[in-house]
């Protein structure tokens, strides 16, 4: 069985990475291929050179002939991935479709349902979004949807009981992502943090850099000349969880809400509308087991 993972960020890499790892184990290495389209295309962070991925994993899915390929997600830049594995008839796993906010549109509004659509199997980890996927398919007539509840697996490498504390002192953390559809709502998201903000040790953590991310970073900006404050790009999985854990007050308009609560449910702090009613994830450190069940029934 060939498989190909494809990512574009480490949010989703951090999902993806349990899935990988243990088709791994069930596979010889070289059938598994795993793509991070950073490094293969220069500043799609920018939404420049966009299209050069439908080419890429275009020549990338017809020299291969891979079995299925996996993505996760709704970012703009799976899109791309997706009309290359449908053009090349290679069978597209959607993982985490479904997924639904009620707040403000976003460029995921768009993309998930597009990419839905083209994949030949739907793994959600919600019944709500296993829903909505089926509301999706309802209005075509002619297509159905391969539509599985399986869970998140982000904590199955990870042994939450012995994460332990990195900071001795008490300390806020904050991770804040654009509102790429709206400028004005990235400002008033801004505005709320500000007032949230405390002279007491800080953690920032990068966001997306989305359009409209060159809001926050310019807001970061000005706070930099607090010595309380620190500005970290990224953190290994553990490393996030960990300062998650044991804040007292995350302020974040991440999706991952549900690994959040189930950390330390007393520390979150919602910003803006990026997160209204959103579906919360079942966690289930099996997924990856259920995925490759199913994938290899569906060849044999």
């Amino acid at each position: 069985m060939k498989i190909c993972f494809v990512y574009s960020n480490r949010a989703e890499y951090s999902i993806l990475s349990p899935f990988i790892s243990y088709f791994k184990k069930r596979n010889p290495s070289k059938n598994i291929k795993v793509i991070n389209l950073h490094k293969n295309i220069k500043a799609i962070n920018h939404d420049k050179n966009l299209s050069k991925i439908y080419s890429f994993c275009f020549q990338e899915f017809v020299k291969n002939k891979y079995n299925y390929v996996c993505i996760l997600g709704d970012r703009k830049e799976l899109s791309f991935i997706a009309l290359a594995a449908f053009h090349t008839d290679t069978n597209l796993v959607h993982i985490a479709a479904g997924e639904f906010t009620q707040g403000i549109p976003t460029h995921d509004q768009y993309i998930r349902p597009i990419i839905s659509i083209l994949s030949k199997y739907q793994i959600c980890f919600s019944n709500q979004a296993k829903q909505e996927v089926k509301k999706l398919f309802d209005g075509i007539s002619y297509l159905k949807p391969k539509v599985y509840v399986f869970g998140n697996p982000v904590f199955a490498e990870i042994n939450v009981n012995s994460i332990k504390r990195s900071i001795d002192d008490n300390y806020d953390l904050v991770l804040l992502h654009p509102q790429s559809l709206s400028r004005e709502h990235t400002k008033q998201d801004l505005i709320v943090l500000r007032k949230k903000l405390q002279n007491k040790k800080t953690i920032f953590i990068e966001g997306n850099k989305d359009k409209n991310y060159d809001l926050i970073e310019n807001f970061y900006k000005k706070l930099k000349g607090n010595s309380n404050y620190i500005f970290l790009k990224s953190l290994p999985k553990e490393k996030y969880f960990s300062f998650v854990k044991y804040c007292d007050n995350f302020y974040t308009n991440s999706s991952s809400i549900s690994e959040i609560k189930f950390l330390n449910k007393k520390c979150l702090y919602k910003i803006g509308l990026r997160n209204k009613h959103r579906f919360e994830s079942k966690l289930d450190d099996h997924s990856p087991i259920k995925l490759y069940n199913l994938l290899r029934k569906s060849l044999t």
